[in-house]
């Protein structure tokens, strides 16, 4: 998959298609594609885009679905803040650069250095693909479903 396939969707908060995408959705489309499963949310409201207790919620959950690491490589969730109260994260495209997008711009790809003041952590997503039935119907004998 081509991560340049991402560049210029433009921002909508809550967006979790290409028409329109949160910080967040651009992180689980791009993994989603690339067969890599997190949560699009965390399970409360999301009733504005920026949230006092947001950070911490973030941080909570992607501590459930991946571990934290030193360095960025691709596939990685890179979670920053940015002034105005805003928690912010963007996906790994390689070990250099990172797409994401902002509310005042489409997505984009940049080199990860240019927020290196603002990151909070660096997240590495288990790579599980898909939920237990669908593993389950990988590996179960089709023919025998039909008898």
């Amino acid at each position: 998959m081509d991560p340049c396939s991402f560049i210029g969707i433009p921002y909508k908060f809550k967006g979790r298609d290409r028409n329109g995408i949160d910080c967040l959705g651009l992180v689980w489309l791009y993994l989603r594609e690339k067969g890599i499963f997190i949560p699009d949310d965390d399970g409360l409201p999301m009733l504005a885009e920026a949230q006092s207790d947001y950070q911490n919620r973030v941080l909570k959950a992607l501590d459930k679905v991946a571990r934290r690491v030193a360095a960025p490589q691709a596939d990685d969730i890179v979670v920053m803040w940015l002034p105005g109260g805003y928690t912010h994260m963007g996906v790994m495209a390689d070990n250099q650069n990172m797409l994401h997008v902002l509310l005042d711009r489409p997505s984009a790809l940049v080199p990860v250095r240019r927020y290196r003041n603002r990151i909070l952590a660096i997240f590495r997503p288990q790579r599980r693909r898909g939920s237990l039935f669908e593993f389950m119907l990988s590996v179960w004998p089709h023919k025998e479903l039909h008898k």
